[in-house]
């Protein structure tokens, strides 16, 4: 019989009015008490283990309420990341390192490139790509997301499908807007199998070292027959089985039809449902021209009228919708959709949400209030030098001051959750609580630390209708807590990047990691009907 454990000190439980407690009881991996004094039915003595906090804290595990998992995966595993490089020739050093141990890759995706951190101040070109990796097909996708530099190799693959599409430049080998898409679809469907399943397999104890209990995995990329969809629902399922892991699959499709096939109850995310692009790529989709180009006001990919019959399909379904808007053009198209949705078929929690909205229209924040729809935000992106402010301030001008109003979002009554958008920027919810509470653009939208807190567990429960089992440590929750090495409520919002993760409880028990190929397929075969 598993023994009782008893957490005495600082448990901020995140509840609705906050409290803190100085006692927690967890039993069979349910919370059992919480209060500020321990009673005498629960016993100190050998059935029960007592941790004292002492100067550190209890608080509810983090989640990740939008990552592109198998996508982080490959890069953090299987593959590498070069953000870290100051200029272009460091850049070529880390591909010439990493290559010397992937020369029998049918093809290597690496990431991270961005012409605001490296001293060129320009993207890296295909010539000087193939100077370090002239053989095996390689992609290097930019900080983003929407966009990509490839090699001679890689661009030779291409079908002409992908070169005659919008934003192919086959001389420098970028990849822009509908070209960067079609590239990277065709990119994962040279990624073996193998080095997907494995990647999938050890991420979730990168994401365990960092507090994470809980993802909004967004998948559909490219892979063949959705490959990705059918591993990390496998993977996902043999991770809960074994560490009570928890993932909340969406599928990244505009058909329906393949969700329902495979009896998911979520849609969207990025890629085919992203309404606009991105400021990196300046396809964000804006009502009025950028600063730096008056005929440019970035693209919408899809019609109109294409997004409202997918939204009216997909909530006449009962799915859950989430698309990807940047731009304050496309958050008002993803708005009248849901809203066209809504009253065609109305549903009082559906949950449906916006992703990023970075630039948001003052009229539309109400009505997102009203319609009750939720915005997942990514604030490390946030403080990223590789978008920096001054960036943001030539493409958009004064319109940056009111980018990402997380604190007037939060005001008007919207649920917001935090993620991380990985690859884009590290899983690591700590960093975006920091970004949250120093908010670089307006600091009058900066949130408290309890705000920032409950971005990333309450806030990250609710959005998968989870709340009544997580998010926040309550009597009779499931037991998911981190133990951190400092109190936050006792810290300035500028110090909360010394906030460190000691441990992880899933269920009441401290995470255990390593999941190998084998443990995991029998674990995915017991874990089939497992929540994914």
């Amino acid at each position: 019989m598993k023994t009782m454990q008893i957490f005495h000190g600082k448990i901020i439980s995140l509840d609705k009015n906050n409290t803190v407690y100085g006692y927690l009881v967890e039993d069979q991996g349910r919370i059992v008490y919480l209060g500020d004094s321990l009673p005498a039915g629960y016993s100190t003595g050998g059935h029960s283990n007592v941790i004292e906090l002492g100067n550190r804290a209890l608080m509810p595990s983090f989640g990740d309420a939008h990552i592109h998992f198998s996508s982080w995966a490959l890069i953090a595993v299987s593959y590498f990341d070069v953000r870290e490089a100051k200029d272009i020739s460091e850049i070529q050093q880390i591909i010439r390192e990493k290559m010397a141990g992937n020369k029998k890759k049918k093809a290597v995706i690496a990431f991270g490139v961005s012409k605001h951190s490296v001293r060129e101040k320009r993207l890296i070109r295909r010539e000087e790509l193939d100077a370090v990796c002239p053989d095996i097909p390689f992609i290097l996708v930019c900080y983003d997301g929407h966009s990509a530099v490839v090699n001679s190799a890689m661009m030779e693959k291409f079908p002409d499908s992908v070169k005659s599409l919008r934003g192919f430049d086959a001389g420098k080998g970028h990849l822009f807007n509908e070209a960067y898409l079609a590239g990277t679809d065709y990119a994962a469907s040279l990624v073996p199998p193998l080095d997907l399943v494995n990647s999938i397999i050890k991420s979730f104890d990168l994401l365990a070292e960092k507090g994470v209990g809980m993802i909004h995995a967004t998948e559909g990329i490219g892979f063949p027959n959705d490959l990705d969809i059918t591993l990390v629902s496998l993977i996902a399922g043999a991770a809960t089985k074994k560490s009570r892991f928890q993932t909340r699959l969406f599928f990244q499709t505009m058909d329906v039809e393949k969700v329902l096939k495979r009896k998911l109850p979520r849609i969207g995310g990025c890629f085919a449902t992203a309404l606009d692009g991105c400021f990196g790529a300046c396809d964000a989709a804006l009502h009025e021209p950028y600063s730096n180009d008056p005929e440019n006001k970035g693209i919408l990919f899809q019609e109109e009228a294409a997004v409202i019959e997918f939204a009216k399909k997909a909530n006449r379904e009962g799915l859950q919708i989430e698309m990807h808007a940047i731009g304050d053009a496309a958050v008002s198209r993803a708005v009248k959709a849901i809203e066209a949705a809504l009253t065609d078929h109305p549903r009082t929690d559906h949950r449906h949400t916006i992703i990023h909205a970075c630039l948001i229209p003052e009229a539309d924040i109400q009505k997102i209030a009203d319609l009750g729809i939720g915005i997942t935000l990514q604030p490390s992106f946030l403080i990223s030098p590789l978008e920096p402010l001054s960036y943001l301030e030539e493409i958009l001008g004064s319109r940056i001051q009111k980018g990402s109003p997380i604190k007037s979002l939060i005001q008007a009554g919207i649920h917001v959750s935090g993620g991380s958008d990985a690859p884009v920027t590290y899983p690591d919810p700590i960093e975006g609580i920091f970004g949250a509470c120093n908010h670089p653009y307006d600091p009058d939208q900066s949130l408290s630390v309890v705000e920032a807190l409950k971005m990333y567990t309450s806030e990250v429960a609710w959005t998968t209708f989870d709340e009544k089992d997580r998010g926040s440590l309550e009597k009779g929750k499931i037991a998911d807590m981190v133990i951190l090495n400092r109190d936050p409520l006792s810290m300035r919002p500028e110090d909360l990047r010394s906030l460190k993760v000691e441990k992880l409880f899933l269920s009441g028990q401290e995470y255990q990691s390593g999941m190998g190929i084998m443990g995991m397929l029998w674990n995915g075969m017991t874990g089939r009907k497992e929540k994914i």
